[in-house]
């Protein structure tokens, strides 16, 4: 089971102790059933600060985490970037949910939540959003076909 954390949220994220929100992914994640899925290149390099990018490192050493190379999803997302139909300035996030098969989204971008759950843009299976500790229940069924 796998989840792109947004860089909107990744502060939140990573943050100690984490917010009641925040709290059903960390044990999710920390607890073996679910991974994050992320890259450090491209776009991501901006979005994601030093701090971050240390913590992201010790989760993917403790196999918490799914590093995704940029090689592996730069083909998609420069076809994403010339799609007419995004409505996020977030190709980069739709293009590693693509390569990676990760469908659950954490991030407060309203743009780029109608992009993830558009079935012409993230199918088979569809894309979810996991906004808070209210929809905790998408952590149980999440799919991820890289575990």
């Amino acid at each position: 089971m796998c989840m792109i954390v947004d860089a909107n949220r990744l502060g939140r994220f990573l943050a100690d102790p984490p917010d009641e929100d925040v709290a059903p992914v960390r044990n999710w994640i920390e607890s073996g059933k679910g991974r994050m899925v992320y890259s450090t290149c491209g776009q991501f390099a901006n979005e994601i600060g030093g701090k971050a990018r240390q913590r992201l490192g010790e989760y993917y050493r403790a196999g918490r985490a799914r590093l995704i190379s940029h090689e592996d999803f730069a083909e998609i997302e420069q076809g994403l970037r010339n799609d007419q139909r995004l409505r996020s300035d977030d190709p980069h996030i739709l293009a590693l949910a693509r390569a990676s098969g990760a469908r659950l989204l954490f991030s407060g971008d309203h743009k780029l939540i109608q992009d993830f759950t558009s079935p012409q843009i993230i199918n088979k299976p569809r894309g979810k959003v996991y906004s808070g500790a209210g929809n905790a229940d998408l952590l149980k069924r999440s799919h991820c076909p890289m575990n």
